[in-house]
């Protein structure tokens, strides 16, 4: 049984990608199919380090930075396309279940900030026109990871599921300030991201 003792100190690399687009409808009499609505493209690169405060509990910190772009088919009222560009900080604590030396689960809570800006373009009645807004974002919530361990310092990490709410507050400069608030529950069929870390330490 791997033990991941205290005072052990991963620095890791996570790279997360998404990619979503919905099932093209099918016309039954001739077959055709047209575009089904909306399709995202969203990435995040960055570093993260953290301590083991007890054996098989770490405490730690991640900085990113992440892009995704939007593009949506019916563009009578929604925008043509978003793009958005944002820091994201974290701060979290895993609990490590192994399963022998190499293959194991981590799991805990975790707090993140979010600070960025967001560009919508609508396709208007004569022209192309766009907005652009920053973004401020609180999150919380439990993420659930495999790690594996291929060596006795080197590990990998993938994501499974997390369930998180966040709070989000925009300015675009022109409407003024307002707020979202989302519940989201999501499986490993929602994107993939996968993280590398090296142990110092025991």
């Amino acid at each position: 049984m791997r033990k991941l003792k205290r005072a052990a100190r991963p620095l890791g690399l996570t790279l997360g990608l998404i990619i979503t687009k919905p099932a093209e409808p099918i016309n039954p009499y001739d077959n055709s199919s047209s575009d089904a609505g909306v399709k995202t493209t969203a990435f995040n690169i960055g570093p993260s380090y953290s301590y083991f405060v007890s054996d098989k509990l770490d405490l730690g910190v991640s900085l990113s930075y992440g892009q995704s772009n939007t593009t949506n088919a019916n563009t009578s009222i929604n925008p043509t396309k978003q793009s958005s560009y944002a820091f994201i900080s974290s701060v979290y604590l895993r609990k490590y279940c192994m399963f022998g030396d190499k293959f194991g689960i981590r799991v805990g809570p975790y707090l993140g900030y979010e600070k960025g800006d967001n560009k919508s373009a609508f396709l208007g009645s004569n022209a192309l026109y766009s907005e652009t807004s920053k973004q401020t974002g609180y999150s919380a919530g439990a993420r659930l990871e495999f790690v594996y361990y291929p060596s006795k310092k080197l590990g990998f990490a993938a994501y499974l599921a997390s369930v998180n709410y966040d709070h989000n507050k925009f300015d675009d400069g022109s409407f003024g300030h307002f707020n979202s608030d989302n519940v989201d529950l999501s499986l490993i069929n929602n994107g993939l991201s996968l993280s590398v870390f090296y142990t110092f330490g025991k």
